[in-house]
């Protein structure tokens, strides 16, 4: 009897446990596609969809993951769900760049996986642009856009909301460097900002880039002594006499810089179609007015009072001779002598 009972409660358990289960369950899940195919490694990538048949999970059950050899598993976020569609969000911040697996178990442990069905990507950034300016109404002006994750950038143009799009026509890049060549030609002056776009569709914009005016004018620079340096607005242009033309017009600092002399500097506004000219005085510095003029020594004397003092001598313990002593030498010396003549 009691054999009986048990048996009928582990068949009741059983149908319980299949009635709760989904047919579909009975069939492991089966990945067609995911949408987005790619992320970057700087951040979270959301709205990922993975289409596909037997799906049977929920964000608490089943799981969703990307896997790559040698590296952490990523497993997402389930924000949406039925048997032939997934909504996932992926957290990328600090991944490993490459060609990952999705897999997808459902919560009976079936899985499913798409071998290399997710590209993570360096994050794209822009750290520097040369020239970061030009003209207008120049055909041909070549750009080096600077930064990180620009292997697969295949546009690149300049950006403002009051103009159409500038495009370049990109020459050669590579994960860290984008050339371009951009047609300024009839372009309106003003900044812009330069934006890359990559195959995915993934825009990154940032740096500033200005079109100036394509008025000038021209400087021309000599020097006395000549063969000295000029400096346009602290940029090296040539040696003197020199004319640096196409100036862009308003105010300007030319530095003139020689060696044994001072250096001399002047700021000067240019004006569209004028050439301002600058001649330079150049001073020597001291050290070649030393060398090149020695100072010539006066041939005509002149006394100076001396302004040494003479040391007062230390006295001595001579006495004076006393006025009385010569005639009583001589006195003595004579006595002497009529003493010997008596004798003799």
């Amino acid at each position: 009897m009691k054999k009986t009972v048990f048996m009928l409660c582990m068949i009741g358990i059983v149908l319980v446990l299949s009635l709760s289960v989904p047919v579909s369950a009975a069939n492991p899940p089966s990945i067609s596609s995911i949408h987005p195919a790619y992320g970057y490694n700087g951040a979270s990538v959301k709205g990922v969809v993975i289409t596909g048949t037997g799906f049977n999970l929920t964000s608490s059950l089943g799981k969703v993951r990307l896997r790559m050899s040698g590296e952490t598993n990523i497993t997402a976020t389930i924000t949406a769900s039925s048997t032939t569609s997934l909504t996932c969000t992926f957290p990328l911040s600090g991944a490993q760049a490459g060609a990952w697996d999705v897999v997808v178990v459902n919560r009976d442990f079936k899985e499913d996986v798409l071998s290399d069905g997710f590209t993570i990507k360096n994050a794209i950034t822009l750290t520097s642009i040369s020239p970061s300016s030009a003209q207008t109404n120049n055909d041909a002006v070549t750009v080096t856009v600077v930064g990180t994750g620009l292997s697969d950038i295949d546009s690149m143009y300049l950006y403002n909301r009051d103009y159409d799009n500038i495009t370049a026509d990109i020459t050669s890049h590579t994960s860290t460097k984008v050339i371009g060549t951009f047609d300024l030609g009839n372009t309106d002056i003003d900044h812009y900002a330069i934006c890359v776009e990559d195959s995915f569709g993934t825009i990154k914009c940032g740096l500033d880039f200005e079109i100036l005016t394509d008025q000038a004018g021209s400087i021309e620079v000599a020097s006395s002594p000549s063969s000295a340096k000029v400096y346009l607005d602290s940029t090296y242009v040539g040696i003197t006499p020199h004319t640096e033309g196409n100036v862009t017009l308003g105010s300007h600092e030319i530095l003139i810089s020689k060696s044994g002399y001072e250096n001399w500097s002047e700021r000067v506004t240019v004006k569209n179609g004028i050439t301002t000219r600058v001649n330079a005085n150049l001073d020597a510095t001291q050290t070649s007015v030393a060398t090149s003029q020695p100072t010539v020594t006066p041939t005509t004397s002149v006394m100076k009072t001396s302004t040494i003092k003479v040391p007062t001598p230390w006295p001595t313990t001579t006495t004076p001779a006393s006025p009385l002593e010569a005639p009583v030498v001589l006195g003595a010396i004579a006595l002497g002598y009529v003493v010997l003549f008596k004798k003799y």
